[in-house]
């Protein structure tokens, strides 16, 4: 057996571990739908790497065909997902890649929630969700786009804060019916 089949068949039994673990991911935002917590959790990626004493799974994919893990509408990809746990518990997802996507739908009368960045990081103990470097976020037909977007997942609050380079962020915000 090669040593990349070695290291891709060691991580599967804690890869499977991981995603029943991270069938946490909707149930601990509490800003999603509430079927999605009994929703089975899925994910796709090439390779893993699992860091017991770190806490830390890596799944790994490319730009074609991005690490995924979807539960429900949550939907997260990129080329690199890292989880970190403290003792069993999800604290931080951190999605890397060209480009980094996250999406879920907060509420049933509310559209999708949809942001791409350079890097996403999703922190549970503060119910944050922060996309950095090339971001667009979404929801409905508005969109802002920019360099930084920090959504606060229990207010649903979205800040975005001034850009380091300078530039400055867009935003479109679409007429509703009746506007």
């Amino acid at each position: 057996m090669s040593s990349v089949n070695k290291a891709r068949s060691k991580p599967r039994l804690a890869h499977q571990r991981v995603l029943a673990i991270s069938a946490l991911l909707v149930a601990v935002t509490g800003a999603a739908l509430p079927e999605d917590a009994s929703q089975p959790v899925r994910g796709t990626y090439d390779n893993s790497l699992l860091l017991l004493d770190e806490g830390r799974q890596v799944f790994y994919g490319t730009a074609e065909k991005p690490a995924e893990i979807i539960q429900g509408t949550l939907k997260i990809s990129g080329q690199q997902i890292t989880i970190e746990r403290t003792d069993g518990e999800i604290k931080k997802i951190i999605v890397t890649g060209m480009l980094a996507h996250y999406e879920q739908q907060p509420a049933p009368d509310q559209p999708i929630a949809m942001a791409n960045a350079e890097t996403i990081t999703l922190d549970y103990d503060t119910q944050h969700m922060s996309a950095v470097g090339r971001v667009s976020f979404s929801q409905g037909g508005d969109r802002l786009t920019g360099c930084q977007v920090d959504y606060y997942l229990e207010s649903r609050r979205l800040v975005t804060p001034t850009c380091a380079d300078g530039s400055q962020a867009e935003f479109v915000i679409t007429p509703r019916e009746g506007q």
